[in-house]
């Protein structure tokens, strides 16, 4: 693993639906970060309070960025 790394974080919310009832989502997340834990702690800074399981987090092998 080197220095940065691009890590695939899937986290899962939980919501009400129309109806009332509570449905569970989940969210796929790209995060440039150094390890897994600093995957977690950018995630907990950009969710804030939102009530969220953090599902997986694995190494993503990016070759290139094209924007």
């Amino acid at each position: 693993m080197s220095e940065n790394n691009y890590f695939k974080c899937t986290i899962r919310t939980e919501f009400e639906d129309a109806k009332g009832r509570l449905k569970y989502r989940k969210e796929n997340y790209i995060v440039f970060a150094i390890s897994p834990t600093d995957v977690e702690a950018k995630m907990a800074k950009r969710l804030g309070t939102a009530d969220y399981e953090v599902i997986s987090i694995s190494i993503f092998n990016i070759v290139e960025v094209i924007q």
